[in-house]
């Protein structure tokens, strides 16, 4: 099974949050091999949709699933062939991802 990757606009923006702080907080290359970890690791998905682990908190919603990937839970679902990127979350923090 061959999916096709979306990202929504919050998940994309989250990214770009990442990037911006990295580069702030570290440097531009830290913050670009960081970035290019997490699309590298969300790209598996294309052909292995599954690989993530079901998000039971967030079934009644939709069937949730995620990728842990450095210190970040990815949050995806998965309609038809084709797999959302909804969330990236930076696990250091508390609370939830939605």
């Amino acid at each position: 099974m061959e999916c096709e990757i979306h990202w929504l606009r919050h998940a994309s923006n989250e990214l770009d949050e990442i990037f911006q702080f990295y580069s702030e907080f570290a440097n531009p290359q830290v913050a670009r091999r960081r970035i290019e970890k997490i699309i590298h690791a969300i790209g598996n998905l294309h052909t292995m949709p599954f690989l993530g682990v079901q998000d039971e908190d967030f079934t009644e919603i939709r069937a949730y699933r995620y990728l842990v990937i450095l210190t970040y839970k990815v949050y995806y679902f998965i309609e038809d062939d084709h797999v959302y990127i909804t969330s990236i979350w930076d696990c250091r923090q508390g609370g939830k991802a939605f």
